[in-house]
Parts: C-alpha cells; sequence; structure tokens
C-alpha cells in the first residue's frame, strides 16, 4: 500500500499554513505515526496529536489515534498522565514548569513505546514593542514598522517570534520569524519585521518564544522544506525526534508577550 510519509497535516497546524502543487513520487512503505507534542511552559499546558500517515490515494482524512497513552516526565522521573480528549488529541493542563531542565514525553499505542525528550530554556523577556513610520522605499511601502526591544543573555538562545495582527494569527510561510544570537550574544536588541508595514490602529501582539536548540533545528528544517528550494522533485520529512520510527518532534518552551497599538 503507498502511504504519502509526509508532516505536512500534524505540523503545519502547529507551524504555519501554506498551499504547493507537487510532483509526488511515492514509494511503498509501511504506516508510521505521526506525533506532534507541546509543552508550552508560561501556559502550564501540554498537548499532543497523534494521527498517521495514510494513503495518498484514498482521499480520506489522516487517521487520527485515539486510545494511546500519553506521559510527560520530568527531570526527578516524576511521571504526569495526560487525559485522551479524543480526536487524537491528548492534553495535560496545570503543569507548572521547571526551567532550564529536560522533560521527556512518552507515548505507548498498541505495545510500542515512543520517546521524545527536549530541554526547557528560561523565557527570554521583551523590553518593549516599539513602532517607528518608514516613507515608501525600494525596501517597502509607506507604513509603520514594528520593533522588538529585547536584551539577549549569555550563551547560545534560540528565539520565534509569532505575531497576532489585529486578533488573527500570522501563519504564512513569509510570516515567519525564526533566528538564533549567533550575531548579537549577549547584547542589548532591537529587532524589526521589516517586511510588514503597519497603519494607525492596527494591534500588533507579539509572542516571544525561546527554544532549545534541538526544536529550533527541526522547525528550520521544517520551514526550509516548506520553502522549496528546488533540489528534490518533492519534499521529505524534517529528521524526526522521536524513538521507534514515528514522525514529528517534542517541543518545550516558554514566551513573554508584549503588544502594541499603531498611534501616530
Amino acid at each position: 500500500m503507498k502511504y504519502l510519509n509526509l508532516l505536512y497535516f500534524a505540523l503545519f497546524t502547529l507551524l504555519f499554513s501554506c498551499e504547493k502543487v507537487i510532483d509526488l513520487d511515492v514509494s511503498e512503505i509501511e504506516q508510521k505515526l505521526v506525533i506532534e507534542a507541546e509543552y508550552i511552559a508560561s501556559e502550564d499546558l501540554v498537548k499532543v496529536k497523534i494521527s498517521k500517515t495514510k494513503d495518498v490515494f484514498s482521499g480520506e482524512d489522516f487517521p487520527f489515534v485515539s486510545g494511546a497513552q500519553a506521559e510527560i516526565i520530568d527531570e526527578n522521573g516524576v511521571s504526569t498522565a495526560l487525559t485522551d480528549m479524543g480526536n487524537g488529541t491528548y492534553e495535560l493542563s496545570g503543569y507548572v514548569p521547571t526551567y532550564n531542565t529536560q522533560y521527556l514525553m512518552r507515548i505507548n499505542y498498541e505495545g510500542e513505546t515512543y520517546e521524545s525528550f527536549d530541554y526547557l530554556p528560561t523565557p527570554v523577556v521583551l523590553d518593549s514593542v516599539t513602532s517607528d513610520f518608514q516613507e515608501e522605499s525600494l525596501f517597502g511601502s509607506e507604513g509603520y514598522v514594528v520593533y522588538m526591544n529585547f536584551t539577549d543573555p549569555s550563551g547560545p538562545n534560540y528565539y520565534r517570534a509569532m505575531r497576532f495582527v489585529n486578533g488573527e494569527e500570522l501563519t504564512d510561510r513569509g510570516d515567519q520569524f525564526l533566528f538564533d544570537d549567533s550575531f548579537s550574544e549577549g547584547n542589548q536588541q532591537t529587532v524589526p519585521f521589516f517586511t510588514a508595514r503597519y497603519e494607525v490602529g492596527d494591534s500588533i501582539n507579539i509572542e516571544f518564544r525561546s527554544y532549545s536548540e534541538k526544536t529550533f533545528d527541526f522547525i528550520s528544517e521544517l520551514l526550509d522544506i516548506a520553502g522549496d528550494s528546488g533540489q528534490s522533485a518533492a519534499p521529505a520529512n524534517p529528521n524526526s525526534t522521536w524513538t521507534n520510527g514515528a514522525i514529528g518532534n517534542f517541543a518545550a518552551y516558554g514566551y513573554d508577550s508584549k503588544s502594541i497599538v499603531i498611534e501616530e
């Protein structure tokens, strides 16, 4: 049976949405689990979504996986179970984080065990979000540019900035903003969103996430695949961080959030 061994269904619901016409060279492979797990430490929330790869020509929805056992395990070996919410979703609320420690996510399904770990860094605080009016130029149209202002801590840091404009989350491929501190180690930073221009009255909320290097690399690879560099005839999967052949990633992260309303 021919299966579509791609992450787009499970991962893009968490990361971004895009549309692309692709010629697929589909090979015969066994059906696999797709596991996307997040520990959103700033919200004390653990979420897991489990589905399976499917027959690429079936026309059916991706099959969700219910009846699995999902648990998160802290650095002291204390395990806490998630609740099966149905439709392949598992959740745990009120799970208080310990930053700068490692967490393990374990999934048991049909006698098989799947594990993935992640390091939870302390989230970096946004000092402020500011704006500045820009005249039309070769770099963009007339409008207001929004800036993030923060102090980069010493040591390697990995960031992702999510934007919500007038209450709507920006999820398109071109709206993704993922970066590290390779060229800004330990300095005060003013980082612009140069590709966007805003108008008076626009409300912009920035969710400033701090990732581990492992999750940063996974998302970077996924964004590269979505960008389609033209190096391959069909997109591949990013390297999975799960054991036992499952596809996907477990990300533990916190964030700081600040908003601005554009004024003259």
